[in-house]
């Protein structure tokens, strides 16, 4: 049929009948909305929004005034092309003179409709019309892109995320096709944000869905306030319900009485189709039937699809991620379709290729805290841009605990190729069986480590015997987590994987939060399951990304052990990165490779202070918290109490103060040792000459003397090589033994201990917090006045030559344990005040004994030569921090 340009069929148009049209305009839209609502259905085609050659958008007239779902994908166009979901519209199309407007529905965002309300998103320009069809150009209309993300904050109704966009200066709609019951625009646009750097134009493609709106047979599920404590899906945004302006949230979950299928790109890896298929079908367990299905998809058809959830492949081995995300119903949360995007970092086939992954992820975990402006691993220019992923966390946290992983996996004895992908297999089981979660609506829970029946020497040891293809039978029904849903690091990670093709059972908290969501199940709540999610995150100290086990204070010190128990693994590693790298264009000579000494330090103090963090009352613990109904001022003091129980079963279960915060310090204290759980690791004392001893050994394995390079290539470092490694190392591990005593103390300068007077109301002279501190004002004494007979200082005060020994500690190692002796922090606020005084007294008589102050009437630093001016101006920068005590009764107020 010929289309002839765009006189307009809406008889408001004509001239002569401009003074009706404000009056007849309003009631013409409602008589076409009620009649479009009463008469009969339409069939689809009637309906079907087409494409002419030039990608061109057709709307059939009939199709005017009905609703139509619009959702939406971001897809960048750097690094990899994955999509970000944004949420979805109900809108509809009417015709005016001069185009076709474009309103969002404004059912569920306004309180009444007794006061008339229009939503218009854009006016799409009129390419041609007639009686049966108008034609427009969407690509000169679309000039914004609408930037809510696809589910609902905690935030409730917030009508300004509704409207927030990005202006779209250039843009070009490159493809367009119906597919099926959907149209489908691919638009290539340039974005800007106004609020950020009006320098940056993000090149995105939007990829744009539009089907006719069929409201799901069941108009969708509220998840109850009480109970999402326990379990908790995705929502929509809040909508508003009618007069009462009530907000109602729907949960997104899928139509269950068709199948609800997933595809797997075609171009998954021929090693790790089995595992993506395993991970996809997990969740019939949960669902107690086969309700969903793993297909391979075709071949070209690439997430973000309409036509299917897709778990898609991509190949960028350092990406550091995994995420999925959902296009849902806004006024129902019926899920229409999802998906899953899993990087090749992921697939480990041998050696060679873990240590490429290793490579790239310590690289990637030195960088925290330099990539403050990238908030969005996918989305890179636009930091304020709107958009989120069921998936999300700090790369940096993904990549420190997956190179630990690396590193415990590449140090093991006769490691084979077949082990490495054996692993690597059922990560991606693990992980895909996670993403698809998201997909079938489940929010994270980072609780999950809570429940586990393993520890973590346990796992370390299941970890040798799977590696070496031992029988590991006995651990099937062991857990390390109750939730596929928990970010695991890799060795548990890799053990739910394992568990997944040895057992037939679903986690126990997967089972119930899919009954509870989808089927009305109390479990969750009735036994009180152990749930926290993204915001608890911040909010309990024991509900943690990559954190394992029942216990923190246990966890912490076990994650300390096994850093340093592989510290020296790491080191030789980055030697065989830059001797061996996977392109050789990027070999490095070993005397240019640079060992981080402040981030090992770091790493360890962090640690070192989540132990630390227990001794606050501020610190919450989702273990202990959840036995009570309900946290408030009521039960405060029972609070508190079951929190100081807790820490003192975890300390006592280590082996005390002294073992847990004290063994490993490298100073020279007087400890009293207890004896440790039989799963418990060790923390051996960090000492440079025994972990030199540790690489020397290490350089003299099989594991090391002829190793895999990242090329695949067998090879050994040269005599020459293997003397600068020690050398180096040597360097290394004295740097290293040194700034990790400033950092742990640096850490206990703002260590609030104050849960023991919380709990109990007084101070109890032999408890954990006494020990603490004792330690702590015994260490800051050491630290503070010990001296190294082998550094001199020599200069002259006033005409007299003086030379002086300097102290052992550098001046910042000993500042942090002048400022770790603070009323601040203390238990009551003059915990240190004799200590402070003494150690006041000792420095100051040994200051100016060094210097014959007494033998000067007026003393002044002017006297002094400029290297014993600036010795002597340092150690008053720590007397000033550490005041004598003052005379009388006030003195430990």
């Amino acid at each position: 049929m010929h289309l002839t340009p765009s006189p307009s069929c809406d008889p408001t148009s004509s001239p002569a009948l401009k003074p009706f049209r404000a009056l007849t305009g309003p009631f013409l839209l409602a008589t076409a909305l009620a009649l479009a609502a009463f008469s009969p259905r339409l069939r689809a085609a009637d309906l079907a929004l087409s494409v002419t050659p030039q990608f061109h958008i057709v709307i059939p007239k009939k199709a005017l005034g009905r609703e139509y779902l619009m959702s939406a994908s971001l897809i960048p166009q750097a690094a990899a092309a994955t999509s970000t979901g944004l949420a979805g519209k109900i809108v509809r199309f009417e015709l005016f003179h001069d185009g076709v407007d474009l309103y969002e529905s404004t059912k569920g965002l306004v309180v009444t409709d007794d006061l008339p309300a229009r939503r218009l998103l854009t006016t799409l320009p009129i390419v041609e019309q007639d009686e049966d069809k108008v034609v427009v150009d969407f690509n000169k209309g679309m000039r914004r892109v609408f930037t809510e993300i696809w589910y609902g904050s905690d935030r409730g109704f917030n009508a300004s995320s509704l409207d927030r966009t990005l202006e779209v200066p250039q843009g070009r709609v490159f493809a367009a096709e119906a597919r099926d019951a959907h149209l489908v625009i691919r638009q290539s646009v340039q974005t800007r944000d106004r609020e950020g750097d009006a320098n940056v134009e993000q090149r995105l493609e939007v990829r744009y869905f539009f089907s006719e709106y069929s409201p799901a047979a069941n108009p969708g599920k509220e998840q109850p306030a009480s109970e999402t404590r326990y379990a908790r899906f995705f929502e929509t945004s809040p909508q508003l319900e009618t007069s009462s302006g009530r907000e109602s949230a729907k949960m997104a979950r899928f139509d269950l009485s068709k199948p609800v299928v997933f595809h797997y790109s075609a171009n998954t890896p021929k090693d790790f189709v089995d595992a993506v298929r395993d991970g996809i079908v997990y969740w019939n367990r949960a669902f107690g039937k086969e309700v969903v299905k793993a297909e391979k998809a075709p071949d070209g058809v690439t997430a973000p699809d309409s036509r299917y959830n897709l778990v898609q492949w991509v190949p960028w081995d350092n990406a550091g991620f995994a995420y999925a995300d959902i296009l849902v119903d806004p006024r129902t949360g019926d899920s229409r379709h999802g998906q899953a995007y899993m990087t090749s970092v992921f697939g480990l086939s041998g050696k060679a290729r873990a240590r490429a992954a290793l490579r790239a992820m310590r690289e990637m975990s030195e960088k925290k805290g330099e990539t403050k402006q990238r908030t969005d691993i996918r989305v890179w220019a636009l930091a304020r841009l709107q958009t989120a992923s069921a998936c999300q966390f700090d790369p940096t946290e993904f990549a420190a605990q997956y190179a630990q992983g690396l590193e415990e996996l590449l140090a093991s004895d006769s490691l084979t190729d077949a082990a490495v992908l054996r692993a690597a297999q059922d990560y991606v089981r693990e992980v895909v069986a996670h993403e698809v979660g998201h997909v079938l609506g489940l929010r994270h829970n980072f609780a999950g480590s809570l429940a586990a029946n393993m520890s973590q020497r346990e796992l370390d040891d299941w970890f040798k015997d799977y590696l070496l293809g031992k029988n590991i039978n006995a651990y099937t029904n062991r857990i390390t987590t109750t939730s596929m849903m928990e970010y695991s690091a890799f060795k548990a990670a890799v053990f739910v994987g394992w568990k997944m093709r040895n057992s037939a059972d679903p986690l126990p908290h997967d089972k119930a939060a899919i009954q509870w969501g989808y089927f009305d199940s109390k479990e969750p709540v009735e036994k009180k399951l152990f749930f926290g999610t993204d915001q608890d995150a911040g909010r309990y100290g024991d509900v943690q990304r990559f954190d394992y086990g029942d216990e923190p204070i246990v966890a912490a010190y076990g994650e300390l052990a096994s850093s340093l128990k592989t510290l020296p693994n790491s080191l030789i590693e980055q030697f065989i990165a830059a001797r061996a790298p996977r392109d050789a264009r990027d070999r490095v000579p070993l005397e240019q490779v640079n060992l981080n000494v402040k981030a090992n330090a770091a790493m360890a103090a962090s640690r070192f202070a989540q132990i630390l963090t227990w001794f606050s009352s501020k610190a919450r613990s989702l273990r202990v918290e959840n036995q009570f109904d309900f946290i408030g001022d009521l039960n405060r003091e029972p609070r508190m109490g079951a929190h100081w129980k807790s820490l003192t079963n975890q300390l006592d279960r280590l082996g005390g103060v002294d073992r847990v915060l004290f063994s490993y310090v490298p100073l020279d204290l007087k400890l009293e040792l207890k004896d440790q759980g039989t799963n418990a690791l060790t923390v051996d004392r960090i000492s440079a000459t025994n972990l030199l001893a540790h690489l020397n050994r290490l350089l003299a394995t099989s594991t090391y003397t002829n190793f895999v390079g990242l090329d695949d290539k067998r090879t050994q470092f040269s005599s020459e090589e293997i003397a600068l490694i020690r050398k180096r190392g040597e360097t290394f591990f004295q740097e290293f033994e040194t700034e990790v005593l400033k950092s742990i103390f640096q850490k206990l300068e703002s260590a609030a201990r104050d849960l023991s007077q919380e709990a109990g109301g007084s101070l109890g002279e032999g408890d954990p917090v006494a020990k603490l501190e004792q330690r702590i004002q015994e260490a800051a004494r050491l630290i503070i006045l010990a001296k190294d007979e082998t550094k001199h200082l020599k200069g002259k005060v006033d005409k007299s030559l003086v030379e002086v020994v300097d102290f052992k500690f550098d001046h910042d190692t000993r500042m942090a344990a002048a400022r770790a002796l603070n009323d601040r922090i203390g238990s009551f606020r003059g915990w240190a005040v004799e200590s402070k005084s003494d150690i006041n007294k000792a420095l100051k008589d040994d200051v100016d004994g060094a210097l014959n102050v007494a033998n000067f009437k007026d003393f002044k630093d002017a006297n002094l030569s400029r290297t014993l001016r600036e010795w002597y101006l340092r150690q008053q920068d720590i007397l000033a921090l550490l005041p004598a005590k003052a005379p009388g009764p006030q003195a430990a107020k």
